[in-house]
């Protein structure tokens, strides 16, 4: 016997999801650059649960990896810190030599903070 599963989203009627022109904006990431197209409510969503700056979800994504990581408890605050000067590090050493060996570099980094 099959089960079929129905989100949210899919018994919204496409009326319903209309988003007017005005109501989206676009946001630079104070932290990687990275320039969304968000709406207003998100935008301050996001703002208040990262004191006021904007981030990207990839920024904030490493934000929260950056608190569980942590030996010790850590604020938002510090975290936020961190990644900031992390991405700053990274950009302001230039473009890699090589494309490929620094995202392979990158990847092997990630997984070894993973573990």
């Amino acid at each position: 016997m099959s089960t079929s599963v129905m989100s949210d989203a899919m018994m919204i009627p496409a009326a319903n999801l209309t988003i007017e022109a005005t109501d989206v904006e676009s946001v630079k990431c104070d932290c990687c650059g990275l320039t969304e197209e968000c709406t207003l409510e998100y935008i301050e969503r996001i703002r208040e649960r990262y004191l006021g700056q904007w981030m990207c979800g990839l920024c904030g994504e490493a934000v929260k990896d950056e608190i569980v990581r942590s030996k010790r408890l850590i604020s938002t605050e510090e975290a936020m810190a961190r990644h900031v000067s992390f991405c700053r590090a990274s950009i302001s050493s230039g473009p890699p030599v090589d494309p490929t060996v620094s995202l392979i570099a990158t990847v092997r980094q990630i997984l070894r903070r993973k573990s």
